[in-house]
């Protein structure tokens, strides 16, 4: 007799985590295995971006997360003992800022949401191999004892890092090649004095070029003088240290104080490392039910802070998605916009760290810029599950496969404080928001009325909506209906207009992950149950 589950995990590092516990919050029966015996406290990935945050907060965690981390609030080069070039962190206008936060912090508190949620991983089990039938997965789980089992899913995510099971078992081909240098890192505290909260890069040149190295620093948070310290090491070093190996507190002192300004003192090593770093995508995220997520999937060097975030937005993209199908609404067609929407991304962000790294390399400098925030990522013109219906609209406004942006000053009567738009998006919802002017008459409320009836009818319990109305309509609008089915906001700072070019009698749909679906300049349920229709991949109005 089986074991049975709809989704089966293989890997419970960020990505993992990130994805069971929204498909347990969405009620999808999901197991998580992990071949550790239980979770490791190393300090591997720091930055969390502005777009991860905003992930966090659709999962309720985003103030753990920022309780346990370091704001960044810039970064500043020195070459050879001499303040060289420094800059901020981008800030202004965003929903969040860049986030230094330990990589068991983020599992913790997402294994925290998960355990909230009904579920928990299954530590010390370690997938074998799987068979596809067809119509399910079986996959063969051996534990610490070494004793067998079978567990059948629907599905079958590897999130199980680089040297990917999954991935290995699918014969999927692991495109790109490892860079030459060797970096070791260490997590000690460090007694100097610069000013917390920023990241350092220090750079030594040799003589004539040759013996050239240099150390990042990031703050951890745990104590004022918690950093991360990584660097590239001279040839010499290089070759006194197999990758993998954990140099002691003495190896530390020796290889990193002569880079560090003079006085510098280190303690209280927690953990350290040497390793290599490669720049590889999957030729295919998903295959049949298996699908691949994380470093299963693509791993880069770690300039800027990329990897991790672009994992856990891999899982925030499959989620909802897998949730449809087990729930029996979606076919094949929306999981197979897994792999058209998310590999595409995953390619960029291995070019562009390997860019920036050969940059940093080179020249020695480290830049915070408005792409790191991973704010600007989207699917527009890739995605085979977007449509936009609307015509002339200028091309810097937010189109379908685009991140709906946020926008606040939302009033709501009986309400005494103003919202944000992105408080009535994301968590499990696919939200239609529609908007109305001083143009407006019964006939354009009654339209939204009816496609919201329509969505609601094709989605069930994940379908959610908003109408935005203008000012002057809230104030003296006899013909608006008292509805119950959706919440009516008054648009009184303009700020919902403006970041959206709006229309009157346009709609948006946006999906659970915060990306727009779907844009029409009227609210025609037609329309809207067409596109249903060709995203889900069946007749949704049967």
């Amino acid at each position: 007799m089986f074991d049975t589950t709809d989704v089966l995990i293989a890997g419970a590092g960020p990505v993992g985590l990130m994805l069971a516990a929204e498909l347990r919050r969405d009620g999808v029966k999901v197991r998580v295995i992990d071949a550790h015996d239980e979770r490791v406290f190393f300090v591997k990935a720091l930055g969390v971006t502005a777009r991860t945050l905003e992930i966090f907060e659709d999962l309720g965690i985003a103030r753990d997360a920022i309780d346990a981390g370091v704001w960044l609030t810039g970064a500043d080069t020195f070459q050879d003992g001499a303040p060289a070039f420094g800059a901020e962190v981008p800030r202004a206008g965003l929903p969040y800022g860049a986030l230094s936060l330990a990589q068991f912090e983020t599992e913790r508190i997402l294994e925290a949401e998960l355990a909230r949620n009904g579920g928990h991983v299954e530590y010390g089990a370690t997938l074998v191999d799987f068979t596809d039938s067809g119509d399910a997965i079986d996959a063969r789980i051996q534990d610490a004892c070494g004793e067998s089992r079978t567990i059948r899913c629907r599905w079958l995510v590897g999130c199980d890092g680089a040297r990917s099971t999954v991935r290995r078992q699918l014969n999927v081909a692991y495109e790109g090649d490892q860079y030459p240098q060797t970096f070791m890192l260490a997590d000690v505290d460090v007694d100097w004095d610069l000013q917390r909260g920023r990241m350092y890069r220090f750079n030594v040149s040799g003589e004539g070029g040759a013996g050239s190295t240099a150390l990042a620093a990031l703050p951890v948070r745990g104590s004022a003088r918690r950093y991360r310290l990584s660097m590239v090491l001279l040839a010499d070093d290089a070759a006194r240290h197999t990758v993998n190996s954990t140099p002691d507190f003495a190896e530390i002192e020796r290889i990193m104080l002569p880079v560090l300004p003079k006085g510098t003192r280190l303690s209280s090593m927690r953990w350290s490392s040497v390793y290599r770093v490669s720049h590889r995508i999957a030729q295919h995220y998903s295959r049949g039910r298996v699908f691949l997520a994380g470093d299963a999937a693509h791993i880069h060097p770690p300039v800027g802070g990329q990897g991790m975030n672009t994992g856990l937005q891999d899982a925030h993209n499959l989620a909802w998605k897998l949730t449809l199908a087990a729930r029996g609404v979606a076919g094949d067609a929306l999981l197979d916009s897994y792999e058209a929407e998310r590999r595409p991304v995953g390619l960029d962000v291995v070019e562009s760290t390997s860019r920036a790294l050969n940059t940093v390399l080179a020249h020695g400098e480290i830049k915070p810029a408005m792409r790191e925030t991973q704010l600007l990522v989207g699917y527009r013109g890739s995605s085979p599950i977007v449509a936009d219906e609307c015509a002339d609209m200028a091309p810097e406004l937010p189109a379908p496969g685009d991140r709906a942006p946020q926008a606040g000053g939302l009033v709501e009567a009986f309400i005494g404080h103003a919202q944000r738009l992105h408080d009535h998006l994301g968590r499990g919802r696919h939200t239609l928001v529609g908007y109305i002017d001083a143009a407006a008459d019964s006939a354009r409320a009654a339209a939204f009325d009816t496609a919201v009836d329509a969505w609601r009818a094709a989605l069930g319990p994940a379908a959610s909506a908003v109408l935005i109305v203008s000012p002057n309509v809230a104030n003296a609008a006899s013909f608006l209906p008292a509805q119950e089915a959706y919440r009516t906001l008054s648009d009184n700072a303009g700020e919902f207009a403006d970041a959206f070019g709006a229309k009157n009698g346009m709609v948006w749909a946006v999906r659970p992950d915060g990306h727009i679906g779907f844009r029409s300049a009227a609210s025609s349920s037609d329309a809207l149950i067409a596109w249903l229709d060709r995203v889900l991949g069946k007749n949704v109005t049967r």
